[in-house]
């Protein structure tokens, strides 16, 4: 189920690709959940964040369900993080530039 912003609550599923026990992917959740309330109230969906090890990565993957690259690596700082997710929101909520500009109004 994803409905999300105006149709209600929906829920978005995420993967952390990254290396086990490594930094920054432990940097790169513990951001994500600091600014997880901010994105869920604003978009009304609930974002979920399930790791998935591959020691192959060289750096830190934020994917979505399709598999789509929504972070590559860490940011610098969690400021950052928001930006790069509330683009990713937009483009699967508002798939046009009128529907956004007509949201912050």
């Amino acid at each position: 189920m994803t409905s999300g912003v105006d149709g209600g609550e929906g829920v978005v599923r995420l993967r952390l690709v990254c290396r086990s026990g490594d930094y920054w992917c432990y940097t790169l959740r513990s951001w994500f959940n600091e600014v997880k309330d901010i994105l869920e109230g604003e978009y009304n969906v609930k974002l979920e964040l399930a790791e998935e090890p591959n020691e192959e990565v060289e750096a830190p993957l934020i994917v979505d369900e399709s598999g789509d690259i929504v972070v590559a690596g860490v940011p610098e700082e969690p400021g950052y993080l928001i930006e790069e997710l509330k683009l990713y929101l937009d483009r699967r909520f508002y798939p046009s530039s009128r529907d956004i500009s007509s949201r912050q109004g």
